[in-house]
């Protein structure tokens, strides 16, 4: 029997949206707030409103990444500021160092080569983390001028050790860049402390937004080297967007129902539910899963010690029929994933970011065990 003999008939629902819970990896389940949030009438871009909304978010931001530098808003996925780091931190004559530990690493490597740049990627086996001992090897062998990371892998549900690693590659003088896309407003990330140059992330994992917008902080050190890079493009010229950032605007319209909502939830996080607080509620999600995985006899595909708060990547050493697994779920209201690229069927992902409860994923995790149990 073909895989997609086991797709439910789920369809585009004109009247209602989606009426799945999602447990993804992004993008994730949206709170009616944010939803009413988007609805609400707004000026255009280029007025004061919009300007003191704008502003809201860059003093969200910082807090939320413990920093004093200038924070950026894009119309794009995170990969969009994966390809402006790219082209605005590299000059021709410049290596740049990807350290990958799995798809997203291996698609900013791409990024770094499809830009013509001199961009060496070195990688660990899929589940691993990057560590402190390779990091030194690497840099006594040769000299990098720009190194990009994944904070968390998306696909491996993999961690890497930024307080270990991050600070060897800045006594080497080298700037840093960090997709914190499916960890950011979820797992503690100190940019100042770390001296990060670029923190990135896109807003339909951690944020709990709907896709459209992407953001990063960016250093006094990256907006230096980025004057001095030529041919950087267009739209992801980061001495543009900061040149407007100085005034609260971008330089080409923005998706402003987006940022309205994300100000609502930048609030939220901030004066509400706390930021201590959020980040320990994701600790207590990925420990929960971890333990359910056990009891099931599971095994995690993320190295012991690395593993994820925001997103379990789970082996299938049970050989069970994940595609028919998903899909029996999926007829039951809920949505988690089939392993990413290489690792479908080998693999099956559960997103724990967000909105999401303790109690919402112990429900989950309850029914997907009966389902197990049948599959066995």
């Amino acid at each position: 029997m073909k895989i997609d003999d086991y797709m439910p008939e789920i369809h585009f629902n004109k009247e209602k949206g989606s009426q799945l819970k999602l447990f993804t990896p992004g993008p994730v389940e949206v709170p009616k707030r944010i939803l009413d949030e988007m609805a609400k009438p707004n000026d255009t871009h280029r007025s004061n409103p919009y300007r003191e909304m704008h502003q809201l978010v860059e003093e969200g931001l910082k807090k939320i990444l413990f920093t004093e530098n200038d924070c950026l808003i894009f119309t794009s996925s995170a990969t969009g500021i994966m390809e402006a780091c790219v082209r605005n931190l590299l000059k021709n004559d410049d290596k740049g160092l990807f350290l990958s530990i799995g798809a997203f690493g291996d698609r900013w490597h791409k990024i770094g080569v499809t830009n013509g740049k001199n961009a060496i990627k070195e990688s660990v086996e899929w589940g691993k983390a990057i560590k402190a001992d390779l990091v030194k090897e690497l840099f006594d062998k040769e000299k990098y001028d720009v190194v990009f990371l994944q904070a968390n892998e998306t696909s491996t549900g993999v961690y890497n050790p930024l307080d270990e690693i991050i600070p060897i590659i800045k006594d080497q003088n080298a700037l840093v860049c960090v997709d914190a896309t499916s960890s950011m407003a979820g797992v503690k990330v100190e940019v100042d402390k770390l001296e990060i140059d670029v923190c990135l992330a896109s807003v339909q994992k951690c944020f709990t937004l709907p896709p459209g917008l992407a953001l990063c902080s960016i250093s006094p050190a990256a907006l230096e080297k980025s004057n001095k890079v030529k041919n950087r493009g267009y739209y992801f010229d980061f001495q543009e967007l900061i040149k407007k950032n100085k005034v609260h605007e971008t330089p080409n319209t923005p998706p402003i129902p987006q940022i309205r909502a994300l100000a609502a939830q930048l609030d939220y996080i901030l004066n509400h539910e706390g930021l201590e607080n959020r980040f320990d509620r994701h600790t207590k999600l990925g420990n929960l899963t971890r333990k359910w995985a056990n009891l099931q006899g599971f095994e995690m595909f993320s190295e012991k010690g690395y593993e994820s708060n925001t997103v379990s990547t789970i082996k299938n050493n049970l050989e069970i029929d994940i595609s028919k697994m998903v899909s029996t779920l999926m007829e039951k209201g809920y949505k988690i994933v089939n392993g990413y690229g290489d690792l479908k069927n080998k693999t099956f992902r559960i997103g724990h970011m967000g909105e999401i409860t303790l109690k919402e994923l112990s429900e989950l995790l309850e029914i997907l065990g009966q389902i197990i149990t049948q599959l066995k």
